[in-house]
């Protein structure tokens, strides 16, 4: 699994994906976000069908932090080989608009991302995508949860 913010700029970049505005999105509260947190794991959902693909403990060793300067970084670690390595880092500024994390890195515009769930203990950030499916599919949504560590 690739780390989300990673794998959903990639995605959204080369789908050319957006957000649905008639969605049930969580209120946005920047001081919930603000904090370490941990990989867990990277859910797809279609109405039919709900694939989760969890984090391995090396993965579970990346940090995505959201600091109050409105600034985060993402470290991301894979398993080669049967050993856990450093396998880089983003980073880039964040802000919240409307009840929605807007999201910038070097090289890339600002990205909508949907929050479907942020509490003290729990963050999941996703995007609609009424293509993930076999069939259209409005409801359709991938999201990565995250556990904070700090």
């Amino acid at each position: 699994m690739k780390n989300l913010i990673k794998c959903m700029l990639i995605f959204l970049v080369a789908a050319g994906c957006s957000s649905s505005d008639d969605n049930d999105d969580v209120k946005a509260n920047s001081s919930l976000l603000v904090g370490e947190w941990k990989p867990l794991k990277f859910v797809y959902v279609c109405s039919e069908l709900e694939e989760v693909e969890n984090s391995t403990a090396c993965e579970q060793t990346g940090r995505l932090t959201m600091r109050t300067n409105g600034t985060w970084t993402e470290t991301y670690y894979y398993e080669y080989d049967d050993v856990c390595e450093y396998d880089g880092e983003s980073s880039g500024t964040w802000k919240i608009v409307n009840d929605k994390l807007i999201i910038t890195e070097s090289g890339f515009g600002e990205i909508e991302i949907s929050l479907f769930e942020v509490t003290e203990s729990t963050l999941k950030v996703g995007q609609y995508d009424s293509e993930l499916c076999d069939v259209a599919d409005d409801n359709a949504h991938y999201y990565g949860e995250y556990i904070r560590v700090k």
